[in-house]
């Protein structure tokens, strides 16, 4: 009686766990879509749009023992942010890449890898500038050459992305819009 509940235990934890890693990465084209492609909206005012943004409004971070937005500083608001970007990109990193997908996905890690990248080094300092109450005009100089520095590459991969979604799209007869 024991080898058999063992067995059965075991043959149902296996199946069990072929389910969970099936389920989570053999994603639906639409499902792909939506995580590799439409989770860039959330880089579309990348740059000085957002900074500015972000150094008008008071500086925030969710507290999760709290269960609500907290005051913070402005370097730890832009982090919050950062690190809710580096997990939209590990959720992308965890589809599992065929040749059908591949161009997607491998579009948008390179965009999210490099705003990831960018906004740690540029808007990071910006941040501290502001916490440290730095004059505007060396707060706004940081921030044009930060664009200056920025802007055509993160444009191009976006550009890349949005063409690249748009054959995907096209492919799967996926009901989307793309606005390059």
């Amino acid at each position: 009686m024991k080898k058999i509940l063992k067995a059965t235990i075991l043959f149902l934890a296996v199946i069990i766990g072929s389910l969970i890693s099936t389920s989570c990465t053999n994603l639906s084209p639409e499902k792909t879509f939506e995580i590799a492609a439409l989770n860039s909206n959330l880089l579309s005012r990348f740059g000085s749009k957002e900074i500015n943004e972000k150094l008008q409004s008071e500086p925030q971070v969710y507290d999760e023992t709290q269960k609500k937005m907290i005051p913070s500083t402005y370097q730890e608001s832009f982090k919050y942010d950062i690190s809710n970007l580096e997990i939209r990109l590990k959720t992308i990193q965890e589809i599992t890449e065929d040749e059908d997908n591949k161009e997607l996905l491998q579009a948008s890690k390179d965009l999210f890898t490099y705003a990831i990248s960018k906004q740690k080094e540029g808007y990071l300092p910006i941040a501290k500038l502001k916490d440290e109450k730095a004059p505007t005009e060396q707060i706004q100089k940081a921030i044009a050459d930060f664009d200056a520095s920025t802007q055509n590459d993160i444009d191009a991969k976006f550009t890349k992305l949005m063409n690249v979604a748009q054959a995907y799209v096209d492919k799967h007869n996926i009901n989307a819009k793309i606005g390059i």
